[in-house]
């Protein structure tokens, strides 16, 4: 993956680097001395695995705040694929607002799968949870839309992925890729009849206070809902904790009540992947993944084996939102390294036995 993202910056991958001046909406609290150290053990190790910051907010006080010398609270960085979990937000939303069930079929909105076999039988669901069977065309609707706008090759990415083939049983299998996410996009284009970061601005992100440096869209306009984002450490940590107190921010509601419980939760193909993110349970059977440092294997926890449970929006090169309710923590950090390996970090983290 790092080599990937090094040959997409050569080939003019797109950039938002404007700084997002810190609002700084929580307060700031001394942890206690063990905590501490298991704050700083995982610092030392992120160090040493590329990360550029590390925070950790329980409840509305930040615990632990640190940054590397090039980056700071201002310091904009793509959210890469932990951009995903914003999809579960506008969906948890949609449903409420009357727009969409989860159980409704794809088709219902997008009539040209009426009566084709196998894709006729999605349902937005399978879409939210990567067992739509949708094919995956890593270079057009990742690689590709990581470009910047005048480098692309393909204008209408909604479109593309949409118009993929479904390879297999809706919901038999699960796979990891952005046409689930893209396909959901040209839905909700279709239901709103605008754009779904319009959606998410008005609805989520203007509600909570979240500003993001710039978003990746496509040479039509669409916001690619898969990888887009690109904001600063503690923006993502607000976002982290309007999921952790199921919707609510700062005593008002913002995400219907129940949004944490149904992003979290799994299919039978991978119960370790909810609605556009992860969760610490068993992978399912030879599932991979390629957002580098999870468990990989296909076997055991996705994160941490005994830890704590948790919702986990995951990016490329070690981007986390660790949302961990039982400690009522949010847990942040930014990096830029395929090095970085969950259980080692949390194993830190959490105190856990290694």
């Amino acid at each position: 993956m790092l080599s990937l993202l090094t040959a997409l910056a050569c080939a003019g991958q797109a950039q938002f680097e404007t700084p997002i001046p810190a609002d700084d909406p929580w307060e700031r609290a001394e942890p206690v001395a063990e905590l501490e150290a298991r704050f700083e053990a995982a610092w030392t190790y992120g160090q040493a695995h590329g990360s550029k910051s590390l925070m950790v907010l329980q409840g509305d006080q930040v615990l632990y705040e640190v940054y590397s010398p090039e980056h700071s609270n201002q310091s904009p960085w793509p959210m890469y694929s932990a951009t995903k979990s914003f999809s579960c937000a506008m969906a948890s939303l949609a449903v409420s607002d009357g727009l969409m069930t989860l159980e409704e079929p794809v088709s219902a909105t997008l009539s040209d799968w009426a009566g084709v076999p196998l894709k006729q039988d999605v349902t937005l669901q399978h879409l939210l949870n990567f067992t739509s069977g949708l094919a995956q065309d890593r270079r057009t609707l990742t690689w590709d839309g990581l470009r910047a706008v005048e480098d692309q090759k393909v204008a209408d990415k909604y479109a593309y992925a949409a118009a993929q083939p479904v390879q297999w049983a809706p919901g038999s299998q699960w796979e990891y890729g952005s046409s689930h996410l893209t396909a959901f996009g040209q839905v909700m284009e279709q239901k709103l009849d605008g754009s779904p970061l319009d959606y998410l601005q008005a609805r989520v992100f203007a509600p909570i206070g979240f500003r993001y440096a710039g978003w990746n869209h496509d040479p039509d306009g669409n916001p690619m809902l898969g990888y887009g984002a690109w904001t600063s450490t503690p923006e993502m940590a607000k976002f982290g904790a309007l999921v952790r107190d199921d919707g609510l921010w700062q005593g008002e509601r913002v995400l219907p009540e129940g949004t944490l419980q149904m992003c979290m939760q799994g299919s039978t193909a991978n119960p370790a992947y909810g609605l556009a993110g992860w969760v610490n349970q068993e992978m399912g059977e030879g599932t991979r993944f390629n957002v580098a440092g999870t468990n990989q294997s296909g076997e055991g926890a996705a994160f941490l084996a005994g830890g704590p449970e948790m919702y986990v929006m995951a990016g490329a090169s070690g981007q986390r939102i660790y949302v961990i309710p039982e400690l009522d923590w949010v847990v942040v950090q930014q990096c830029d390294s395929n090095k970085f390996k969950d259980p080692e970090f949390l194993a830190l983290l959490l105190g856990a036995a290694q």
